[in-house]
């Protein structure tokens, strides 16, 4: 029946197409709607009653009508519209980004006689983009913060008999001004008196937050946080878990900032290398701990660096402040865990540390 547009008669293909998670809409050469499935209807609100028979245009939001017929054009013509990314509206008139796939419909001659439309809802995927970057925002924020306290405390550590005597030359100075009449000085030694406060202050430890983790869960987020950060295509990436259902007891936040640490590392050492294969994995330890590694096939470690790896300013990094892998083993420490390095036996390093196992 050349030039009409017909509903499939083949009844698994109607319910193919009505099962579909994707909303799938048939429409005419003239841009009026015939087919729409239920995820159609979830999609946009209307009911197939609703729609049938209507332009779809109903569903374009007004500044975007003009893009029906550039795609009429192109289906007349034979041609197929893949993965267009626009905005359509819902029936309560709020905008929905989608990705479209237009393809053309053709009757048993093979005259073109329709359209057949897979809208993709890109709402969950932009939401769940945002939040990693947002997470990944936290997570280098916290990284900064964290390095640059382990590099204060690091230092106040050797001026800490400095402080304590500016601390007392302040007192005795608010002593003798109680003789005359020095209200700036007294306020300038205030201010003095306030900043070595701060700096103290700032050093303190931030208290670790204990709870129960899915440790898988934990390792994917860190992983996709650092896919988010490196723009390598040759780098191969995989995790082995010795059981999906590993629940630890960690400070989730610290955790991962260890791993996104180490999995960085790894990427940066393996720059240049034939051969980019980094290997996350967990396994159960010895004393209700489980063991987390990060492998990579790197060059593997220099003897001199390997001896004083972990203290504090030590870096291969041309520009590393050498305080990440320091900062590393103090997290892990104060989870009562352990952090440290071997060679790869297919060449490159293996970072380890422990975390304890959720007990009950």
């Amino acid at each position: 029946m050349s030039g009409k547009v017909e509903r499939p008669e083949d009844p698994r293909l109607a319910a193919i197409v009505e099962s579909s998670h994707d909303a799938i809409i048939g429409k005419g050469l003239d841009g009026v709607v015939f087919a729409w499935n239920s995820a159609a209807v979830r999609l946009f609100g209307y009911t197939a009653a609703e729609i049938i028979g209507q332009p779809i245009t109903i569903i374009f939001p007004p500044d975007r009508v003009e893009e029906e017929q550039v795609i009429l054009n192109r289906i007349g013509r034979g041609e197929r519209v893949d993965y267009y990314k626009t905005v359509r509206c819902h029936k309560d008139g709020h905008i929905i980004s989608v990705s479209v796939t237009i393809s053309p419909i053709r009757d048993i001659s093979g005259m073109i006689v329709g359209a057949s439309t897979i809208v993709l809802d890109l709402t969950d995927r932009n939401i769940r983009n945002q939040r990693i970057q947002e997470l990944k925002a936290e997570l280098v924020h916290l990284q900064r913060l964290t390095e640059l306290g382990q590099l204060v405390s690091t230092l106040v550590h050797e001026v800490n008999q400095p402080l304590t005597a500016i601390s007392n030359y302040v007192n005795a100075c608010r002593r003798l001004i109680t003789t005359g009449n020095h209200d700036r000085v007294s306020i300038a030694l205030d201010r003095i008196a306030d900043q070595t406060q701060r700096i103290r202050d700032f050093v303190q430890k931030r208290d670790v937050q204990m709870r129960v983790e899915d440790l898988s869960q934990v390792i994917h987020e860190a992983i996709e946080l650092t896919r988010t950060s490196v723009s390598d295509t040759g780098l191969i990436l995989t995790v082995q878990l010795d059981s999906t259902q590993f629940a630890v007891k960690i400070d989730k936040v610290q955790v991962q900032q260890v791993l996104f640490n180490l999995l960085r590392n790894g990427i940066e050492a393996m720059q240049g290398q034939p051969r980019r294969v980094l290997i996350v994995s967990a396994n159960s330890a010895l004393g209700e701990m489980v063991e987390i590694s990060v492998a990579d096939t790197g060059p593997g470690l220099a003897a001199e660096v390997r001896a004083k790896l972990f203290q504090p300013f030590v870096t291969t990094k041309a520009n590393g402040m050498g305080v990440g892998l320091s900062v590393c083993r103090a997290i892990v420490e104060s989870q009562s865990g352990r952090l440290w390095a071997e060679d790869n036996p297919g060449g490159g390093t293996v970072f380890r540390f422990t975390v304890s196992r959720a007990v009950g």
